[in-house]
This record gives structure tokens, C-alpha cells and sequence, in this order.
């Protein structure tokens, strides 16, 4: 394309950036859209469209009937690297309700849904807690429902990290009580009720400092054509993917992959995929 990029003020570049998306998912772009999207006037957005213009002539060309620039032949993104997982993430904080539509760059919504997941009671104020007792390096006394206690039970926790498992968030945290990090789920956080400096490092957490790849692969059971299907749906290529997580996170990944259980008592169909590196398990409760 021999286009060059120059060193905008971010305002600017961002408003580039926004042409950019809309060609490349929509196939058009006006100054409609810049007006609604950045509260820019009339010249403004017509000027940042110029701008693009003559940065990127074979971009985009002006459609008169459609009384908007649409995508050209030629297009070659010069500001954003597509990310098909970046636009599939906006269409499901809409669907959640995170974000309105407006609030994305998406203009015209694809016909979707989702699955939604159950809703998780995680308390502001006690999310609130544990994130300031991350920041400011404390711990903090929470009232704590755990699977194995029939009433909850307060304890000191020193959290330095969340995390999301797919579908719960996590406090990971130094526990007073049974002396190791461990995972506190966020919605079992009853109560909170005191804070205090507090002198536990971090950085001995080795589990969630140590990273682990998992090496998945198509189930043997399913034929070559299936095979095939499977390495289409995870990315695989010559028969496997790799994918890092950090230990502390490993039970979870797992569960979710649907791999803590032994793959010859699934119907190859329903398992589809297998754990190629088995002994990265070892040790994992």
C-alpha cells in the first residue's frame, strides 16, 4: 500500500483507528458515525476522514449513492490488526449488559446470543476490599462459606491477584489460617471487617508464578475427517495446540476443557480433544 504511519495526538489516532474498524468489519464508514461515536463536529470528522484518505488511498473509496466511504478492493489495515477475538468480546459485553452498544465501535449488530452463565453474587463492597488490600499490600479479615465448612468462618487473607476461571472469579491469597496460597472465590466473601499491613511476598507464590503448557490434540477415536473438523475448532496445527496457563490456574483449565476425565470412558464424539502431555498433571489436586 507504501502508506507511512505518522505520530498522531491520541484523540486523532484513536478516530483513525475507529475508520479503520468500521471498514474492515462493516465495509463503510461516514461522518455520521465519527460524530455519534467522538462527539466531533462536522469538519472535524470530515477532516479526520481525509486525514485516513490520504494515508491510505485504496482503502477506501466514496460511495455517492450510500453517501459514505466504502471498503476498497485493495484494503490493507494500517492501524489495527483485526482481532476477530477483540470484536466476538464486544458482542458478548453487550450481550452481558457490561456495555451498551454504543459504547463499542460496533455499528450494525450481527443477529446473536449467547449462553449465559448463572449470576455470580459478588458484593461491591467486598470486591472493593480485596482490591485495596491488593494494592495497598494488606490483608484483610473476610467472612469466608467454604465447600467443606458448614458455617462460614472469618480468617486472614493477603490476596495479590485475581483471576477468572471461566466462569467464577477467584481472590488468590495468602491464607493465615491454613498457611499456603490458595484460591478464595469472590462470591463466597460474606464479610469483610478489618485490614492490616501485612508482609507476606508475593512473589513466593510459585504456583501462580509458575506457567504450565497444555498440548492438546484431537481424540484417536474420531476418523481423519473428524480429526480434521477438531484441529479446525482449537487452531491446531499438524495435530496439536498449545495452551499456557499458570499452575494455579490448571485444575480450572482442565475442568473446562472437559480433560479431568479418562478420554476412553467418553464417546470420542463427546470428548473430541485429549491432554498429549499428561504428566504436566502430576502433583495437581
Amino acid at each position: 500500500m507504501g502508506a507511512t504511519r505518522t505520530i498522531f495526538r491520541w484523540g486523532v489516532e484513536r478516530r483513525l483507528e475507529f475508520i479503520e474498524f468500521r471498514l474492515f468489519w462493516e465495509g463503510r464508514v461516514n461522518r455520521s458515525d465519527l460524530m455519534g461515536t467522538f462527539g466531533v463536529s462536522i469538519n472535524q470528522a470530515s477532516t479526520d476522514l481525509n486525514r485516513y484518505l490520504g494515508m491510505a488511498p485504496n482503502n477506501m473509496v466514496y460511495d455517492k449513492s450510500a453517501r459514505a466511504y466504502v471498503r476498497g478492493d485493495r484494503f490493507e489495515p494500517l492501524f489495527l490488526k483485526p482481532d476477530p477475538a477483540s470484536y466476538l468480546s464486544q458482542l458478548r459485553s453487550i450481550s452481558d449488559g457490561i456495555v451498551t452498544q454504543v459504547e463499542t465501535w460496533v455499528g450494525q449488530l450481527p443477529a446473536f446470543d449467547k449462553v449465559h452463565d448463572p449470576a455470580r453474587g459478588i458484593d461491591a463492597g467486598h470486591l472493593r476490599a480485596v482490591l485495596q488490600a491488593i494494592h495497598n499490600g494488606q490483608a484483610i479479615e473476610v467472612e469466608y462459606q467454604s465447600l467443606s465448612s458448614l458455617d462460614p468462618r472469618w480468617r486472614w487473607i493477603a490476596p495479590h491477584a485475581i483471576a477468572f476461571d471461566g466462569f467464577r472469579w477467584h481472590a488468590r491469597a495468602w491464607c493465615f489460617t491454613d498457611q499456603c496460597f490458595k484460591d478464595f472465590l469472590l462470591a463466597r466473601i460474606l464479610g469483610t471487617r478489618d485490614s492490616r499491613p501485612s508482609d507476606v511476598d508475593r512473589g513466593q507464590d510459585a504456583d501462580w508464578h509458575t506457567m504450565v503448557t497444555l498440548e492438546i490434540g484431537p481424540h484417536p477415536g474420531l476418523s481423519d475427517a473428524q480429526k480434521k473438523v477438531i484441529a479446525l475448532d482449537y487452531g491446531m496445527r499438524n495435530g496439536k495446540a498449545s495452551i499456557t496457563v499458570r499452575k494455579a490456574m490448571l485444575y480450572y483449565a482442565i475442568k473446562r476443557l472437559g480433560l479431568d476425565t479418562d478420554p476412553s470412558t467418553r464417546n470420542p464424539a463427546d470428548q473430541q480433544i485429549v491432554l498429549l502431555n499428561r504428566e504436566v498433571l502430576d502433583g495437581v489436586a
